[in-house]
């Protein structure tokens, strides 16, 4: 009875913990529905949407490179065979990091992707200061238990210029009640049912201000989504976000870029000036 209580009058947050539970559970059904792409929206072809990722977040080769909330490498094991490039690849799942040293391995990508089991909520504490030309998460900063936590501390490991690029889900707003309703109980089901803890744009753009980054864009992926995958997965695993409510779209894709400013100064943000 209380568990039932909680879900309807609090707004709960999934724990690191939460999320580490559900991908040591969750990762051998994602991996069987297809790839080793662990990702919503996505093209039906991998390779052009691997392909779009470097080009929208500036991956080039010479970069040191950091994939936080990295799944099973997928992406940064595509990134690697493309372009001469450091990776550096974070996940808190046992489960992932396991399956990841496997498939790197059979990839023969070894030399060029690190990787280590880590909450990516304490980047700063994980790797030194200016050390990544750049940042992704690729549908994976939705798991974070305090976004603008994560944010703030990818500041301190970036170089100056260096990126922070984001492609995920956020929710949608609107100021009809009853759509608002619907949209928060899509949202909460999508929380418990995917270990999320669904984004909120305001709340991601206050944070890179705050922490002294660059937008550089904010825009809607340019590629076409195949929903089949999305579909077929939760068909599988009965999985149903709805509840008995019409289907719509209840969030946003979006792809986020920053960038650690050239011009930046610790006097301006002080919580750096250490």
């Amino acid at each position: 009875m209380f568990e039932k209580l909680k879900d309807k009058f609090f707004n709960l947050k999934n724990s690191v913990k939460d999320v580490e539970r559900y991908y040591d559970t969750w990762t051998d059904r994602y991996l069987e529905a297809g790839d080793n792409l662990i990702e919503a929206f996505r093209t039906k072809d991998t390779t052009e949407l691997l392909n779009y990722y470097m080009k929208a977040a500036g991956m080039k080769s010479g970069m040191r490179l950091l994939d936080a909330g990295c799944g099973v490498c997928g992406p940064s094991i595509y990134f690697a065979n493309q372009l001469d490039v450091q990776i550096d690849a974070v996940t808190i799942s046992k489960v992932q990091i396991d399956i990841a040293r496997k498939l790197i391995e059979e990839a023969g990508v070894g030399h060029k992707i690190t990787l280590q089991r880590g909450d990516y909520h304490f980047l700063n504490n994980l790797y030194p200061e200016n050390t990544f030309d750049g940042v992704f998460f690729l549908e994976s900063l939705g798991h974070a238990e305090n976004p603008a936590k994560v944010i703030k501390n990818v500041f301190p490991v970036l170089k100056q210029g260096g990126f922070l690029y984001i492609k995920d889900f956020f929710l949608r707003e609107t100021d009809n009640k009853a759509g608002k309703k619907n949209i928060e109980t899509v949202r909460n089901n999508i929380n418990r049912l995917y270990a999320y803890n669904t984004l909120e744009l305001h709340g991601v753009l206050t944070a890179a201000r705050k922490t002294g980054y660059k937008i550089i864009f904010i825009k809607s992926p340019e590629f076409v989504d195949d929903i089949s995958e999305r579909v077929r997965f939760e068909q599988v695993n009965d999985i149903n976000i709805f509840g008995g409510l019409p289907e719509f779209i209840p969030n946003d894709w979006l792809e986020l870029k920053f960038r650690k400013d050239e011009n930046y100064n610790a006097n301006f943000y002080p919580q750096f000036n250490t």
